[in-house]
Parts: C-alpha cells; structure tokens; sequence
C-alpha cells in the first residue's frame, strides 16, 4: 500500500456516507453507471488516487484533465433508510493491474473507515448468456447478513454460486473479514461491446434501493447508442502508441 496514495482536493466530511466504487468491469457497465450517478448529481470531485502502477494517462471530463482514478462527493441524503448525509463516488476507467489490485482495496476500505463511510456499493457486470435482445437481469453479493437482508427487502436475487474477481471480489471478502457493510450489485451484460442499457439496469435497481437519491436512468436509455460510442472512441483515444521501429536485419554478424 506504500505506493498508493488518497490525495484529498478539499476536507469533506464524509461520516455516515455511502461510497460507491466503480472500476470498470464487463460491458464498462460499472464505468458507465457511475459517470451518469455523477454528472446526473452534479457530485464534486475532490479528490483521487494515484500509484505509480495506473495508466499513464490523463482523463478529460467536461476540459477538466484529471487522474485515472478520482474521488466524488455531494450531500445527498441516501442509504437503506435514509440514514447516510453524503454520497461518495470513486470511479475509473481503467482496470488497475492485477498486481496492486488487492493493496488498492485495502487501501479503499482504509480510507472509508477513516472518513467513516457506513456502506460500500460496487457495481460490477457479469457475463449475459444469449443474444442483444434477451432481457438482462441484476443480482447482488451482501458481505454479511444485514446486507442480505437488504437485497431481500428490495428483491434483489442473490448470486448463489460464482466468482468475483478484481477490486470488487477483494472489497467482498475483506469486507466479511473486516465485518464491513459491503454490498456488490451485478447486471448481466454484454462484454462485446460497452453496454449502456446493462447500465441502466443496474442504476434503475440502485434507484430502488436508494429513493432519497432520486436516479433516473430514463436518459441513459435513450442515449445509449451515443453513450456507447462515446465510450469506444475513448477506449481507442487510450491505446498506447509507440514510435515505429526500423526492420531488424536479416542476418546477424559476429
């Protein structure tokens, strides 16, 4: 965890916060829904996380450069019963490598236990079995048994068997370990290409669960085809490019 560092743009009280964590994952569903949380609640960015091991990369958003992982924050009253005061978004659109994967989420549930965020939401996709027109579902993962309770209050069918890899699996089981409210949301997506509707989805749940937050994912839907080709542009736009090399000889001399 040494090389991995919380800067804090601006001191914000996020005690009885709900944070939510969104690296990108099948479909780029996670990505995509929690660029639409953000700009739809007009949350503040302030702060981000940085390591020597990220892309080498500058994000753009609305001609603001700023790192592959960035911190959120708004006051929005939100949680099971309305009981957390601010909202809290980290998002990426970039997979961390694997090896820092695991430093990366203790460093994330570090960081919220000092801030003193009550719950921890990921949203993550799964793969859909079937063809573009086949209705998609969304599942949930509680890391202990109030948060099973939860998805069962808002009818949410749990994953009963499977995997989880990346951020969010480290999140899950070290929020059982740790005894730490921890909640995945999973929307079947297509990993072909960037889903927007798998997206939706998965908002369109949260909305439920969260009332006081007031989503809409209607617009999503309707910008789906758009949000999808903004996204692919971006993942061309990221590719790494590398000076051409001159043909290697033929023959080699000693």
């Amino acid at each position: 965890m040494e090389d991995i560092e919380i800067i804090e743009y601006n001191e914000v009280d996020l005690s009885s916060s709900l944070l939510v964590v969104a690296f990108p994952t099948v479909g780029l569903i996670s990505s995509i829904a929690g660029h639409f949380i953000i700009d739809s609640l007009k949350l503040e960015e302030i702060g981000a996380i940085t390591s020597r091991e990220f892309m080498p990369a500058t994000v753009i958003h609305k001609s603001k450069p700023s790192p592959p992982v960035r911190i959120y924050a708004g006051e929005k009253k939100c949680g099971p019963d309305g009981s957390c005061e601010q909202l809290a978004v980290i998002i990426s659109e970039f997979m961390p490598p694997y090896n820092i994967i695991k430093p990366l989420a203790d460093k994330i549930l570090h960081w919220a236990d000092e801030k003193g965020c009550k719950i921890v939401i990921t949203l993550e996709g799964t793969h859909a079995v079937g063809d573009k027109t086949q209705k998609l579902s969304v599942y949930g993962v509680g890391s202990n048994l109030k948060m099973k309770n939860f998805l069962k209050k808002y009818k949410i069918d749990e994953t009963k068997e499977g995997m989880i890899t990346g951020v969010t699996g480290v999140l899950l089981y070290e929020g059982v370990l740790m005894q730490r409210d921890v909640i995945c949301l999973l929307s079947e997506a297509h990993s072909s290409y960037p889903d927007s509707r798998a997206a939706g989805n998965l908002l369109k749940k949260l909305d439920v669960m969260l009332p006081e937050i007031k989503i809409d994912p209607k617009p999503l839907y309707k910008e789906a085809e758009k949000i999808e080709e903004q996204i692919k542009k971006f993942m061309e736009q990221s590719k790494p490019t590398a000076p051409s090399l001159p043909p290697l000889p033929t023959q080699m001399y000693g």
